[in-house]
């Protein structure tokens, strides 16, 4: 993928946009998309970092391009090739400044203890459909006849996979998550006695940077005198996130896995950093909503975006084939008093995407793509999440 053709896209669209409101008019929200084009035009020129508030409209413009509703001179871009495009121009205006970030995904008790809010929830296997589908996804994606090695990446996110299966096809399957004793139970339960002798576990924080998060919320926040000291420091902390996408990876060991597989992972990655901030500014007295909305939550849902995109990059690039299943939206439905049931709201983009597949880059060589509804009944309603599952 090309930054300077994607350069070119959104300069074509925000040259498009000015005179469509010249001849036209325009209210806010159009002023307001020109100018978040403008900024996202400099931050491709490398004159000034991606901020939290251009995450959204970055997205609308590949949703947009992925739609075709534009001439085709615009281009296909993708939203993981904008955020590749973006990248690429973020180490050029960083070039001469000291690094801040690295990947650092192996961890030790101590500091895994220190990161219980960043492991996924646990939860009771799904019996229905959901885990069907997955399990043949992921099945169907392990090559016939024997095989070397599998790694599942964020292994407690999906309980439903099926490791026993998975044993019985490599010769040595690989977990790995945060929590090393939930991957312990994980094994007992679901692999029998005859085939663990096949398994190996492995604490690994696929982000790379939960420690470095967790200690920079801390040392922010207790140094400043008011809350908005502590918000204004943790901001400009954030903003400094420099991690290129070729330091990220799936595992410990060197050599790339036959098949990797991240089930219900990408959803879960940086979940903790919200509560992390919010703990430590109750922690000093101060409220916690300022990790819920404003600059700093954009902030926050910006690092998410890169780190899942790191996570994308290291499948595509660090194992000899992937199988990615994740959540991509999801929808309430209540029901009525006739028995119908409603959707009460919109549908929540959970990766900023309509399809999974817009969040890799468009030269990704697809060799399955599947979708399933998973739907979770709760008191007066239900929980409706569109699945989509790639082979690449």
């Amino acid at each position: 993928m090309s930054r300077v053709g994607f350069q070119k896209s959104v300069r074509m669209f925000h040259k498009f946009s000015e005179e469509t409101m010249r001849r036209r008019g325009g209210d806010q929200a159009g002023r307001e998309s020109i100018a978040a084009l403008a900024a996202i035009e400099a931050v491709l020129k490398a004159e000034r970092a991606l901020t939290g508030e251009l995450l959204e409209p970055l997205a609308a413009f590949t949703n947009l391009l992925q739609s075709s509703q534009l001439p085709p001179d615009f281009g296909n871009y993708s939203l993981g090739d904008a955020l590749a495009a973006v990248e690429e121009a973020q180490a050029e205006l960083r070039q001469n400044d000291a690094q801040h970030w690295e990947f650092t995904p192996e961890l030790d008790e101590s500091s895994a203890g220190k990161l219980v809010d960043f492991a996924p929830p646990a939860r009771e296997p799904d019996a229905g459909a959901h885990a069907a589908q997955l399990r043949s996804f992921v099945l169907g994606a392990a090559a016939p006849g024997p095989s070397q090695a599998a790694l599942v990446v964020g292994a407690l996110a999906e309980p439903a996979l099926p490791l026993s299966e998975l044993c019985a096809r490599f010769e040595r399957v690989t977990l790995n998550d945060l929590d090393l004793p939930r991957l312990e139970a994980l094994v007992r339960r679901a692999v029998p006695e005859s085939q663990r002798e096949r398994i190996r576990l492995e604490r690994y924080d696929a982000t790379g940077s939960y420690v470095a998060f967790a200690a920079g919320v801390t040392q922010a926040v207790e140094a400043a005198s008011t809350q908005a000291e502590a918000e204004q420091a943790l901001l400009a902390w954030l903003q400094t996130y420099d991690v290129g996408a070729g330091s990220a990876g799936l595992g410990t060991a060197e050599a790339p896995p036959d098949l990797a597989v991240s089930a219900m992972v990408l959803t879960e990655l940086g979940r903790g950093y919200a509560p992390c901030i919010a703990a430590a500014l109750a922690a000093r007295g101060w409220s916690a909503s300022g990790a819920e909305s404003g600059p700093l939550a954009d902030a926050l849902t910006l690092l998410r975006s890169f780190v899942v995109q790191h996570h994308l990059r290291a499948l595509s690039r660090r194992a000899k084939s992937a199988a990615l299943i994740s959540a991509v939206s999801r929808v309430d439905v209540r029901t009525l008093p006739n028995g119908k049931t409603v959707a009460d709201g919109e549908p929540h983009d959970l990766l900023s995407v309509e399809r999974l597949v817009e969040r890799l880059p468009t030269n990704t060589d697809i060799k399955d793509e599947q979708s399933w509804e998973w739907r979770q009944d709760r008191a007066g309603g239900a929980v409706i999440t569109l699945v989509e599952a790639l082979r690449f």
